[in-house]
């Protein structure tokens, strides 16, 4: 859960510092705001692909990374 938590306060920071530059820059901020929702419209369906897998990674690993644990957890001690 920490991998997806890292990954969400990634995408929060990025978009952050879009919309900071887009202000310094002299664009108003609902402008701003706008402009990246209809980056989202404008996508192809090939597009719209890829990023979908690239959102998906990080819930994937933490799934296989869940799955993959044995029962017993972190407290077994080994031999």
């Amino acid at each position: 859960m920490k991998i997806i938590g890292i990954y969400a306060l990634f995408a929060v920071m990025t978009l952050s510092l879009i919309i900071i530059i887009d202000v310094i820059a002299g664009i108003s901020l609902p402008s701003s705001i706008h402009s990246l929702s209809t980056l989202f419209a404008t996508t192809t369906l090939q597009e719209s692909i890829c990023i979908t897998i690239f959102l998906l990674v990080p819930f994937i690993q933490v799934f296989i990374h869940a799955a993959s644990r044995k029962p017993g957890g972190r407290n077994r001690k080994r031999a």
